[in-house]
């Protein structure tokens, strides 16, 4: 078809770029503690306006690294891009599925090659212009020109050949092949007078001139670096003004001090509790709690040999973690439900694959004659069989004399996954294997440079879970050493295959028969060995909250939906002051005078770790 000369189409562009489509880095850069020189006062206290009635305060542990919606990864970037932009359809708060949002209605063709998206003409930027469906091609136009965004993205750019804007409020999407995908385009749609004036440069774009502009329910207004972030309701919106004026994330790193500003008031909604805190909460008076599966994983990831897309090795992992076998023996060496019981309380379930439970229609779980189930002897009768002997030190050498002395990289300050590696490193040393832990900020980093063996890592799902399907085929194995878009640098023939199959696949049974395939796979030959499905523990001032909306709507969670409902629907009781609430306090050094106690109260950044990503 023809389109505009500032577009080339999607495949086209992909063929002309080849392999760099897919594989440009995707590099989650941590947050870096600041540095304190010895002696150095840092007790500076900042303070913003006492939060009134209408002020909904989040607590929150996590730093926004970057403010382009386009190269963002952690959670609380997620969360910003859910209450400043719109996509043409978003998941609904009911059960995740397709429901209007810029978008009032869609169609397909009969052939599954055109989608036409019809647009409301009520929905307008936060500076008062409207949203047409240029802005939405302008998005796309992003998408398919900019390298660095387009590797991120590299399943929708393969799939899209063009986009047009019909008229002010008509889009049509050309693909090259049928996709269920295209029912939840869930891609949020920038404002085309902001982001032109950045043309070719869009990965570069900063996008942190405050206010920001969006068309979603708040807009991001002002933010101090670890200190907090505010977002003012958008009056105009086209669901209806939010009930609360504004939304506050103020940062804290320790997470009995989040909780202890719940208790005073001084905070609205926490998530992220542990047994304990949530222990803690329940009962307490102004106080709700709310317990909900959540749509993460955690799981331990090997290096199962760091290279390039084009085959040039790289870092200092062992290589004999290529071996399946081996991976399949500390498998065997994990107990699941243990860690689960130990590190979190019980609050959990065993995990199997990297697509959650709470997923039921496309989820794998292990039939009995596949499921690997904690057994040391099985782990040592693997070792054995595959030729890894025990050595004289008590650690096994594989057949090519190395001995099987791991690096661990655990992250530091974390202490689920602290505790977690522990118990890890005892059970294989049982076994005859070694670790090293290297607790540290610079995990990821040094994971994607190749130089440890294996490391936590964790994503949050959306019911299409095509993009970390992608993450372990061979196409996202780096173009060059130290960047990468891989979990694991795995790389399978037979899982490349199925995941094309199931992208395009529109029959919805037959695409959840692929999907179990793939996790048959990634389970059997555990370059990624899933551990947990954690459970959603959080907490809201029920003196200041009267409702809100949960996701899905049966024993959903609040904090962490794809969207912005639970803050969108958010209800003031319109008590005001409960009496104990002493303002918002942001700053370095905050003190909190509580029942006659003071908590002296550390307020630094914690490092972005292997589960806030997003």
């Amino acid at each position: 078809m023809t389109t505009r000369s500032r577009r080339r189409g999607f495949s086209r562009w992909a063929a002309a770029t080849g392999a760099l489509a897919l594989t440009t880095a995707f590099i989650a850069v941590p947050a870096h503690a600041d540095e304190e020189e010895e002696g150095e006062d840092t007790t500076e206290e900042q303070y913003v306006e006492d939060a009134d009635e209408n002020t909904l305060v989040v607590a929150t542990s996590q730093s926004v690294e970057n403010w382009n919606p386009f190269m963002q990864i952690y959670v609380v970037e997620h969360t910003f891009r859910q209450l400043q932009y719109e996509p043409l359809v978003r998941n609904s708060a009911e059960d995740y599925t397709a429901t209007e949002s810029l978008a009032e209605d869609w169609e397909e063709s009969e052939d599954g090659l055109t989608w036409t998206f019809h647009m409301r003409d009520d929905a307008t930027w936060h500076d008062g212009e409207a949203v047409t469906a240029e802005d939405v091609e302008y998005t796309f136009h992003i998408l398919a020109e900019d390298e660095v965004i387009s590797a991120r993205n590299a399943d929708l750019v393969e799939l899209i050949d063009s986009v047009e804007a019909l008229d002010e409020h008509t889009v049509e999407f050309q693909i090259n092949e049928p996709s269920a995908g295209m029912e939840i385009i869930d891609q949020e749609i920038m404002p085309e007078h902001i982001w032109s004036e950045h043309e070719g440069n869009w990965n570069e774009f900063a996008n942190d001139d405050f206010p920001i502009v969006g068309s979603g329910p708040y807009q991001m207004t002002e933010f101090e670096t670890d200190t907090f972030i505010r977002y003012q309701a958008n009056e105009d919106y086209w669901r209806g003004a939010p009930e609360f004026d504004e939304v506050v994330f103020q940062y804290y790193t320790e997470p009995d001090t989040a909780v202890a500003g719940l208790e005073a008031g001084e905070v609205d909604l926490i998530g992220g509790l542990n047994e304990s805190q949530l222990e803690r909460l329940e009962g307490q008076e102004g106080i709700e709690t709310n317990v909900a599966p959540d749509r993460r994983f955690m799981a331990l990831r090997f290096n199962t040999g760091a290279e390039t897309i084009g085959g040039e090795e790289f870092g200092s992992g062992h290589p004999a973690l290529a071996d399946a076998e081996l991976r399949n023996a500390i498998h065997h060496a994990i107990d699941k439900q243990e860690l689960i019981d130990r590190v979190r309380g019980g609050y959990g379930d065993v995990a199997s694959s990297i697509i959650p439970n709470v997923f039921s229609t496309i989820w794998w779980e292990p039939s009995d004659d596949v499921r690997v189930d904690f057994d040391l002897e099985e782990a040592e009768r693997l070792l054995d069989e595959a030729g890894y002997e025990m050595g004289d030190n008590a650690v096994r050498v594989s057949p090519d004399g190395d001995p099987l002395e791991f690096t661990f990289g655990v992250d530091a300050g974390v202490p689920e996954r602290e505790n977690a590696a522990q118990f890890i490193s005892e059970w294989l040393d049982e076994v005859g294997i070694a670790t090293e832990q290297i607790i540290s900020e610079d995990v990821q980093d040094m994971f994607d440079a190749g130089d440890i063996d294996m490391a936590f890592t964790g994503w949050g799902i959306n019911p299409d879970p095509t993009y970390n399907i992608n993450r372990q085929t061979c196409d996202q194995l780096p173009a060059e050493p130290g960047g990468t878009t891989t979990d694991a640098y795995y790389c399978d023939e037979e899982y490349d295959a199925l995941a094309q199959q199931q992208q395009l696949e529109t029959d919805e049974d037959a695409r959840a028969e692929l999907l179990a395939q793939l996790q048959e796979i990634l389970y059997t030959e555990a370059p990624i060995i899933t551990l947990w499905y954690p459970t959603v523990m959080e907490a809201y001032n029920s003196d200041k909250i009267a409702d809100l909306t949960t996701q899905p709507a049966e024993d959903g969670m609040i904090m962490g939906q794809i969207g912005p409902w639970a803050y969108h629907s958010a209800t003031p009781t319109g008590e005001g002051d409960t009496g104990t609430n002493t303002g918002v306090l942001i700053g370095a050094v905050v003190v909190v005078v509580l029942a006659g106690v003071i908590l002296a109260v550390v307020l630094v950044r914690r490092r972005q770790t292997a589960d806030d990503r997003e």
